[in-house]
């Protein structure tokens, strides 16, 4: 049968590549070094908004990224980054955050690194190419990166999260709820890193401390479907599946709910509730219909090896 339930990796972006990354010396052969970050040239811009130092064109990045304009941003950047004298390494991460955002993982990337090749310290480059690293499953680079951050007073909550994310995908459940807490503790409240938190809690067997981080997340973001799902998985485990289903058919997929929920009785033994479930799921939903009836059959098979039907 195949599980439903796997660990999710909760990132502020999803799947950024590292590839074979230019050096900085090469990013910066030809007559314009900028031009590895992609096409940021603008008549436009340049006649509406003229400036006449860097640090105007940086201002201006700032605020068109404010005003959700991240066109404008990557051109003022890189604007301004011709302008000087040699490279910057911070306009240069902001490059990299734009193309992030934008999906342009190749591009962020080469940002992240050039910047990190000017400064060694800077703790938004490092986190940024960590959290990217992370997402592509390469954990002993994200953590390579990420780690030097772990003492510091200053890291950001997002480098502490994702350490976090290694530490569950590793079982290491006491390490990764550290890095929650401290995570927490940079930046309180944040739904995020509580349902992240819940769901180690939940890995590691603790449903109370599971419970209580995941409906900390949910009242600080009603709307959080993954939250509420892994709440309604929680809720299964203590044994109370009617409130389980309400919590993870939150977005109306009750369908998917009660197979999921189902699954969850399974693993606790609950044979007569699990297969209640299922055929609940293949009653509400004839699209679902194959998927709950194969966990179903595959239930029938596991009660007929087991010798009968297991008591609730």
């Amino acid at each position: 049968m195949k599980s439903t339930f796997r660990i999710p990796l909760i990132f502020t972006a999803l799947a950024l590549i590292l590839g074979g990354c230019a050096s900085n010396s090469q990013l910066q052969s030809g007559a314009d070094p900028y031009a590895a970050l992609g096409n940021s040239s603008s008549v436009e811009y340049s006649t509406a908004f003229p400036v006449a130092s860097p640090e105007e064109a940086y201002r201006n990045g700032a605020g068109a990224m404010r005003a959700g304009d991240p066109d404008r941003a990557l051109f003022e950047y890189l604007r301004g980054l011709r302008m000087e004298r040699r490279p910057q390494a911070d306009p240069l991460y902001r490059v990299g955050i734009i193309h992030h955002g934008r999906g342009n993982h190749d591009l962020a990337e080469k940002a992240y690194l050039w910047a990190l090749a000017l400064d060694g310290s800077h703790i938004g480059a490092r986190t940024a190419l960590g959290v990217a690293l992370l997402e592509q499953r390469k954990f002993d680079q994200a953590e390579e990166q990420l780690q030097p951050l772990a003492t510091r007073r200053d890291t950001p909550w997002q480098a502490h999260n994702a350490l976090g994310v290694i530490a569950d995908m590793r079982s290491d459940y006491s390490l990764a709820q550290s890095h929650y807490e401290k995570a927490l503790e940079v930046r309180p409240s944040t739904p995020l890193v509580l349902n992240n938190l819940g769901y180690s809690r939940y890995l590691a067997g603790d449903w109370p401390g599971a419970r209580q981080s995941l409906r900390r997340a949910v009242s600080v973001n009603p709307g959080y479907e993954l939250a509420w799902r892994n709440l309604g998985l929680v809720y299964a485990r203590e044994g109370d599946f009617e409130t389980a289903v309400e919590a993870v058919a939150r977005n109306g997929d009750r369908a998917k709910a009660y197979n999921d929920i189902g699954y969850i009785s399974m693993l606790e033994g609950r044979y007569d509730d699990a297969m209640g479930f299922f055929e609940e799921a293949m009653r509400l939903s004839p699209a679902y219909y194959v998927t709950a009836s194969e966990n179903a059959q595959n239930l029938d098979n596991i009660r007929r090896r087991s010798g009968g039907v297991r008591a609730n």
